[in-house]
């Protein structure tokens, strides 16, 4: 069976191809701001805390990703980077020129200035979580 993006996590999947030396298609055109998962512990905790702390409720929507909007060209890249990979392996190519059977959008990045106002928070840069995960494996 084919391994594909769908089998596992988006970054995993890019680490085990590129591991492999396998040459691999990533859309140019597609934009994400993903988000280091430490990021979304400490925003819940802030969150706790303060809801603990002030005694009431809070109505409040935050967006929470990665201050930076990251093609998934560039993605792969980082982490061909940080890993030591071969960047000769990653392919941009559009979106469209895929049929992956159901539609995506092509950018869903997003405005986070209200998370790192409202919390005083710095998300964890994309390079740097990649980094930081790698080297918690190790």
């Amino acid at each position: 069976m084919k391994e594909t993006p769908e089998r596992k996590g988006k970054n995993q999947w890019m680490d085990n191809v590129l591991a492999k030396g396998q040459e691999t298609d990533f859309f140019h055109d597609e934009f994400r701001c993903p988000v280091y998962v430490k990021d979304v512990v400490n925003i819940i905790q802030i969150l706790s805390k303060r809801w603990i702390s002030d005694g009431k409720k809070m109505g409040l929507v935050l967006k929470v990703g990665e201050p930076d909007r990251l093609s998934r060209v560039q993605m792969a890249e980082v982490l061909a980077r940080v890993r030591g990979y071969d960047t000769s392996l990653i392919k941009p190519v559009s979106a469209s020129s895929i049929n992956r059977g159901v539609k995506s959008p092509a950018d869903i990045s997003m405005d986070i200035s209200k998370l790192i106002q409202t919390l005083d928070f710095m998300p964890t840069s994309f390079h740097d979580g990649v980094k930081l995960t790698i080297d918690s494996l190790t």
